[in-house]
């Protein structure tokens, strides 16, 4: 049996020890579940990695995570195993090189890191999709975007005052996960668009610097709806750099009372960018700022959310790429 790597810490019962990680500064404030040797053993036995498997690093800090790393976490967030091929998933993408975790755990505009789902995982773990996916009151949700918040905290370091620098910070931080609602969308999932099998389950990770709401109840049309998003997002605008290239994303959340505007015209994903992408990305002026987003793919198009409100949430996006990584899951 492969020994695990982590120091080991005895504590006479659970208060004791959840006191301990609060002074610690293990945790982001919340109480967490013990993460026994047992129980990171089970979260290991989900994926099949061995404890000293590196899923990435961050070389500004001289930080590489590992599986038990990320195992331990997962266990504090209060993940089931069976979520914790997602997290490892997630972690690979957050640690990418353009997932840019130095900059986006570190900045003082407090980025957050979002967490999408893809593929018959959703359904498996019951992960959240449509009314209230984006709030609290679901366990997959909170506990997959809780655990890897809690890696970005204790294994890559960004600590508030430390190496997060955040002046104000977000809620956002503390969990932000969601799947795509792909039953109820009339378009091809963003995992299939990203070159993978339907049948492949997937997480994508995209740092966003600013989330809002397009509200428009008053259009009866695609165009309509558009220009709306359009409106608010060149309120905002969203810059690159030379580094990422011409690849940086925005992530348009579609509602339900929206998308029903699209199915019936029978406008694709394809067709929505070709209109938004000229005039999200036309010269600022009159108090607009543009997008600087180097092609139309790269507006990223996600169905979820309820009934109700007439929104798109937007997305925008702080100085990383948006990453999609495949679960791996053992034996499948």
């Amino acid at each position: 049996m492969t020994s695990l790597n982590a120091d080991q810490h005895t504590f006479s019962d659970y208060s004791s020890l959840i006191e301990a990680y609060h002074e610690r500064g293990w945790t982001d404030g919340l109480p967490v579940v013990p993460p026994t040797e047992a129980n990171v053993r089970s979260f290991l036995d989900h994926t099949g990695l061995a404890p000293d498997d590196i899923l990435g690093g961050v070389p500004t800090r001289e930080v590489t995570c590992t599986a038990e790393h990320a195992a331990i976490n997962a266990v504090m967030a209060g993940c089931k195993p069976e979520y914790f091929p997602v997290v490892v998933a997630a972690v690979r993408a957050h640690l990418e090189e353009k997932g840019n975790c130095h900059s986006t755990t570190g900045t003082l505009s407090g980025a957050s890191q979002c967490l999408i789902i893809n593929g018959p995982i959703r359904q498996e773990l019951d992960v959240a999709s449509r009314a209230g996916c984006f709030g609290p009151g679901f366990r997959a949700n909170a506990t997959i975007g809780r655990a890897l918040r809690l890696i970005i905290r204790n294994v890559c370091r960004a600590i508030p005052g430390f190496l997060d620098r955040a002046s104000f910070s977000t809620p956002a931080r503390y969990s932000f996960c969601f799947g795509e609602d792909e039953e109820e969308s009339p378009w091809t999932p963003l995992h299939v668009e990203r070159g993978f099998p339907a049948e492949t389950s997937t997480a994508t990770v995209h740092a966003v610097m600013t989330m809002v709401a397009a509200s428009d109840s008053r259009s009866r049309n695609p165009e309509g709806v558009m220009d709306s998003i359009v409106k608010e997002a060149r309120l905002r605008g969203a810059g690159g750099d030379k580094w990422l290239g011409d690849e940086l994303n925005i992530v348009l959340v579609v509602g339900p009372e929206h998308r029903r505007y699209f199915a019936e015209s029978g406008m694709s994903k394809s067709q929505m960018r070709d209109y938004l992408w000229p005039r999200m990305t036309k010269k600022s002026g009159n108090g607009e700022r543009r997008l600087k987003l180097g092609k139309p793919d790269n507006i990223l198009i996600v169905s979820a959310g309820g009934p109700g409100m007439a929104e798109t949430w937007l997305l925008l996006p702080h100085l990383a790429l948006a990453i999609t990584k495949q679960v791996d899951l053992p034996g499948r």
